[in-house]
């Protein structure tokens, strides 16, 4: 549950700017977004936001890379995390979003589930299916009640997990970016 916990504070974290693998990809209908690409993943990003690869110790190792919201209209800044764990149990997409849901169940105060969407993500060139889980929570008693939106793909021995993380009255634009993030994230 302490980890669950760590991973999910560190997706509440403010990220500073860093370098990216960063491939200027837009098209018509996807403007103001580019690809970012590692040799395990890609996911698109809005181009004006943030991109952090570095991290400090204080940070799990199982962090990827974390995208963050330049816009600050609060104490809070919006933002998308991409982590990679060991699938030591053979889950299965869905068993893993599970897993992951019951986890944030037990380790938020106030959980909630809003939504749960099933969506297809690629994994290679095959398409596979897995939940876009909507929850609310808060880390600590005393912190803000925070919004997050997550999707859970696994391939071989790993399991990766992006999670978007806002304010519950963050801008409509913003969820929206955020929900493309999710929804473009693919496995090599």
């Amino acid at each position: 549950m302490k980890k669950i916990l760590t991973l999910l504070l560190t997706a509440t974290l403010i990220f500073s700017a860093c370098g990216g693998g960063k491939s200027n990809v837009s098209s018509e209908d996807e403007p103001y977004f580019y690809t970012y690409k590692t040799s395990e993943f890609t996911i698109a990003a809005p181009d004006t936001w943030d991109t952090q690869t570095a991290f400090t110790s204080d940070y799990p190792d199982s962090l990827r890379v974390a995208f963050k919201n330049n816009i600050k209209e609060s104490d809070f800044v919006a933002n998308v995390t991409v982590i990679r764990e060991d699938n030591k149990n053979d889950f299965t997409n869905f068993d893993y979003s599970q897993e992951k849901l019951d986890s944030h169940s037990d380790s938020l105060l106030n959980f909630k589930l809003l939504s749960q969407e099933e969506v297809k993500l690629y994994v290679g060139s095959s398409e596979s299916s897995t939940y876009l889980n909507t929850f609310q929570g808060k880390n600590t008693s005393s912190g803000p009640t925070l919004e997050f939106m997550q999707v859970n793909l696994t391939k071989g021995s790993h399991a990766w997990t992006v999670t978007a993380t806002y304010m519950p009255e963050e801008d409509d634009f913003v969820i929206e970016r955020m929900d493309k993030m999710l929804k473009s994230f693919a496995l090599r």
